[in-house]
């Protein structure tokens, strides 16, 4: 069996139990965004499951010839996973969570949302691609900001601006 579909069929599986969970929730206008949510993820887990059957099997490529390349280049050349990356992240979380209630929601939001995609993005970082980064986590917290206070009606921590 592909892994495709075996994967899409266990996202399908799950995405059912969450919807079906939902009815467990007391006040149906809580349920609204996750509900939007999972119905997203059902989507896509079926998109997944649709384009593993439609699809086929995958052919194997043919492997690598010997082109000359010694061992030692080829086991120098493989990458390794980026742990400081990794924990460089965590400790932004956790200062996301320390500094939310002091500085509220939407500010702390923000200013993770820039920090962590400098962290992630600094190799190729330029004037003009930090300008975009910072452009775009503005108009996310201002989506943040419209679906929890307009549309939802949700109580997010205050801080010091809002």
């Amino acid at each position: 069996m592909r892994k495709e579909l075996i994967i899409s069929l266990v996202l399908l599986a799950g995405t059912i139990s969450l919807y079906l969970s939902l009815s467990l929730m007391e006040d149906p206008r809580a349920a609204t965004f996750p509900k939007v949510i999972i119905l997203i993820m059902g989507g896509l887990s079926m998109t997944l499951l649709l384009q593993s059957v439609i699809t086929g099997p995958k052919k194997k490529k043919p492997g690598l010839q010997n082109d000359g390349v010694s061992a030692e280049k080829a086991s120098a050349s493989k990458i390794s996973f980026p742990y400081g990356t990794l924990v460089g992240c965590f400790i932004l979380i956790v200062i996301y969570f320390a500094v939310m209630e002091w500085l509220g929601f939407y500010v702390s939001a923000f200013l993770f949302f820039v920090a962590v995609t400098f962290l992630l993005g600094r190799k190729d970082l330029s004037v003009r691609k930090g300008g975009l980064r910072v452009g775009i986590a503005l108009i996310f917290t201002t989506i943040l900001f419209v679906l929890f206070n307009k549309l939802l009606v949700v109580q997010t921590p205050k801080g010091l601006f809002f």
